[in-house]
């Protein structure tokens, strides 16, 4: 029972950021004086930091309690389609170290290995300089992922299979090694940082060279029977179209993702700078370009309005930013479907994220300190 309450009472400081022992013990329906005695086997075993004071409200001043931010570190690595980014990450979280290598697009998981197992050596050894615990090691990648945590069952757009980086890394380092799909990483950052955070149910929505979605239902991320939900851009979008590399053909993805748009707009590279300009060389072409394509994201979108019913559909990744140049297309679309045309007063909406493409390293951290919490107790 003591341990079981603190870890409600670490992910209730999470959750708060600051608090104090009064909060705690009326969070958990418990009195004072058992919330600190647990309060303070926490701060003596390095997890939970006293703040100082909150002012008087005529009693005795209560003390404010947050994480130890560093009370540790853990290992957070990118997988991407042509690098990796390796990330050491405090418990607050925030990245301390970061750097990237590249690799070649295309290139198989025998070929990555050694970069992997180089670069991972070259943190710890970071990590030790800092003369700070290792606590574990975090893969956040496209694809498939086992419930888990411990194997990419399948990447289509890395072309890997069956890689199973726990008892890879665990045999090279014997550090905790946990790998997650890299939506799935960025919904959890949205629930606890972003737009999800207070929300019952909501769902991420990423746009990117994949299109994927994370998706929270009441406050748990849902991964499906096998790890696999959330694979929205392998739906079916057009009947015998274009080829994916899934193997089926007419993927949503093949009509969301970058390299659509930029074979639409006759463009070799595209970031939010570049389509600036060109949205300001010809207005009128870019935007009725954009909006066919934002009629293509809709048809992923309303599937998952009439499908789940979330409170929200967050929109994030790499290309979140065209989400200004069709926001009122996407909100008036979404507002005529017939599922929020039916509710009075509460409807499914859409907003953007605002928390940058460090939302799928923030999430990783995030499952990394609860696990590190939940093996300690």
């Amino acid at each position: 029972m003591i341990n079981s309450n603190k870890i409600k009472i670490i992910n209730y400081i999470r959750e708060q950021v600051i608090t104090d022992r009064q909060s705690v013990s009326s969070f958990l329906g418990i009195n004072v004086s058992t919330s600190k005695r647990i309060v303070d086997d926490l701060v003596s075993d390095g997890i939970v930091r006293y703040l100082g004071e909150n002012e008087s409200t005529g009693g005795r001043k209560s003390r404010k309690i947050g994480i130890n931010y560093k009370y540790g570190l853990n290992l957070v690595i990118k997988v991407e389609v042509d690098r990796l980014v390796f990330s050491l990450v405090d418990f607050e979280p925030k990245v301390l170290t970061n750097f990237i290598c590249q690799f070649t697009n295309g290139a198989s998981f025998e070929d990555v290995e050694p970069i992997l197992k180089e670069n991972i050596t070259k943190m710890i050894v970071e990590a030790n300089s800092q003369s700070s615990t290792l606590f574990s090691v975090g893969i956040a990648i496209s694809g498939v992922v086992s419930r888990g945590s411990s194997t990419l069952i399948s990447s289509t757009l890395l072309g890997w299979k069956d890689i199973k980086f726990k008892k890879l890394i665990e045999g090279w380092f014997k550090i905790p090694t946990y790998v997650e799909n890299d939506v799935n990483c960025a919904v959890i950052a949205e629930q606890w940082f972003g737009k999800g955070k207070g929300l019952n149910s909501f769902v991420l929505l990423t746009l990117g060279k994949g299109t994927g979605a994370g998706i929270v239902l009441d406050k748990l991320l849902f991964k499906g029977s096998f790890g696999g939900a959330g694979e929205i851009g392998h739906s079916i979008f057009q009947k015998n179209g274009t080829q994916c590399y899934c193997g089926q053909k007419g993927c949503l993805e093949m009509y969301t993702n970058e390299y659509y748009l930029m074979e639409t707009l006759g463009v070799k590279e595209l970031n939010e700078k570049l389509l600036s300009k060109l949205y300001n060389k010809n207005k009128n072409e870019v935007q009725n370009i954009l909006n066919d394509f934002a009629l293509n994201v809709l048809s992923g979108i309303i599937n998952l309005v009439v499908v789940i019913e979330p409170e929200r559909i967050v929109i994030g990744g790499e290309m979140s930013y065209i989400y200004s140049y069709v926001c009122d297309i996407i909100t008036e679309k979404v507002n005529a479907n017939w599922i929020n045309s039916i509710h009075k007063g509460t409807k499914v909406d859409v907003v953007k994220s605002e928390l940058g493409s460090d939302s799928f390293m923030k999430g990783l951290a995030v499952k990394l300190m609860s696990k590190v919490f939940e093996k300690q107790y």
